[in-house]
């Protein structure tokens, strides 16, 4: 797969400002304790918490990208617990953040993988966590449609096109390395929906924040 050969320039792409963000409103609730970073890439916002007093475990479906997060973390000199996990499975510890970071939750195909997702998020916090995720909206989305880069990465080329699909609120991205060639959807939801479905999941939303790209939700426990 291409992300497998992808893992190793993903932090090149990584948008630390969005971790800036994140941490920001991390550390207006919490200044220490037990986060579980879902879908953690290369895990560079969990090695910044593990920088900060926090105990860190972090997820990812690719195992590619927990080997690029586990040599990020030792170039840091940090220790971050690291699990292969699919968000869409069940969690057995609770933990005070819970964060979903970089659009993780678009890459789910219906509002029912997002509900159980969130369920999932909901029963691993306490009383006083917190879960903070974020989402494309709608304005990017179409901002987006028609984009295509050729990107040189050392010796190789990545083409990257970008297309909406026939689905509303959901785009295609291809990614090209010479014959190799993979696509991978995201679909969003109106900020609406993704209330309703956070309520049904038993949270509610605390704080909003708008960028570019994506609206940032800082979430509690009902």
């Amino acid at each position: 797969m291409i992300y497998e050969k992808f893992a190793s320039y993903y932090d090149q792409f990584a948008d630390l400002e969005l971790n800036e963000l994140y941490y920001d409103l991390i550390t207006k609730h919490f200044t220490e304790g037990t986060v579980i970073d879902l879908g953690t890439g290369t895990a560079l916002l969990a090695i910044k918490l593990a920088q900060n007093n926090f105990f860190v475990t972090a997820t990812d479906i690719s195992q590619h990208m927990l080997e690029r997060a586990y040599n990020n973390a030792v170039l840091q000199d940090v220790h971050i617990n690291l699990y292969i996990h699919d968000i869409l499975d069940p969690l057995n510890q609770s933990y005070n953040v819970v964060t979903m970071t970089s659009d993780v939750i678009n890459y789910l195909k219906n509002k029912e993988e997002v509900l159980r997702a969130f369920t999932n998020v909901k029963n691993i916090m306490e009383k006083e966590s917190i879960f903070v995720f974020d989402f494309l909206h709608q304005q990017f989305i179409n901002k987006i449609h028609n984009y295509r880069e050729d990107i040189l990465l050392e010796d190789d080329l990545m083409e990257w096109h970008v297309t909406k699909t026939n689905i509303p609120n959901q785009i295609k991205h291809t990614l090209k390395f010479g014959k190799i060639t993979e696509t991978h959807f995201q679909t969003t939801f109106p900020l609406k929906i993704f209330k309703e479905l956070l309520e049904k999941a038993g949270l509610v939303i605390d704080k909003k924040k708008k960028t570019d790209e994506r609206i940032i939700l800082l979430c509690k426990l009902k």
